[in-house]
């Protein structure tokens, strides 16, 4: 049993007293950005919101929504995160962990989405906050909190990966001219510099 909880520690599942601030606060983080991203790209004439579903329909695909991006999230997190971070960060030094967990992300990225140039710059953006959030908390609560909360505003606005009913919010979306595709790349740099000057607010695990 204890060798169990060594080996889910050494990945970052580790229930310290505040893994749940942790997992909150990077979901207020995580939702609040990719909100303020569609509101920006709506604004801009990005997308139209059209008619919306009946009360109990928008309940059951919130739920749906929070379900299905909580698991996904979270094993995604441990493996492009916790086991690369839980088995190499004692063998090399940890800037290049961080790379390897960059790259990684930003290929899964590619193996759903479909390889692109701009897809791998969107990823490795991104993935600067998550990765952070795991070397610097020592754990992967602020990270799945982060990748939840804007996963879960993702959805809200398209539905989960492979649904064809949309989002709780029906949106149209237009065709998105360069300034359009920037706010996608700005959006979550701001979200890492954010990241960055809050880190003492997280928790760290340092067992």
């Amino acid at each position: 049993m204890l060798t169990k909880v060594k080996e889910y520690r050494s990945i970052g599942i580790s229930f310290h007293p505040k893994w749940w601030r942790n997992t909150v606060i990077g979901f207020i983080i995580g939702f609040s950005f990719w909100l303020m991203k569609y509101i920006l790209v709506y604004l801009f004439g990005g997308f139209e919101m059209t008619v919306g579903k009946s009360f109990p329909e928008m309940i059951m695909s919130l739920l749906m929504v929070m379900l299905t991006f909580l698991v996904g999230s979270f094993l995604n997190d441990i493996i492009i995160r916790g086991y690369v971070f839980g088995h190499l960060k004692e063998r090399i030094p940890v800037k290049w962990v961080f790379i390897i967990s960059l790259i990684l992300y930003a290929l899964d990225d590619s193996w759903n989405e479909g390889f692109s140039i701009t897809n791998t710059l969107f990823s490795l953006i991104l993935g600067l906050s998550l990765t952070y959030a795991v070397y610097k908390t020592g754990s992967l609560w602020a990270d799945t909190g982060i990748h939840w909360g804007l996963n879960v505003c993702y959805g809200i606005f398209n539905g989960t990966l492979g649904s064809s009913d949309g989002g709780i919010i029906i949106s149209t979306y237009e065709p998105q001219s360069m300034f359009l595709e920037m706010i996608s790349y700005i959006v979550p740099l701001f979200m890492f510099v954010f990241v960055y000057l809050i880190r003492n607010k997280f928790v760290r695990d340092n067992g």
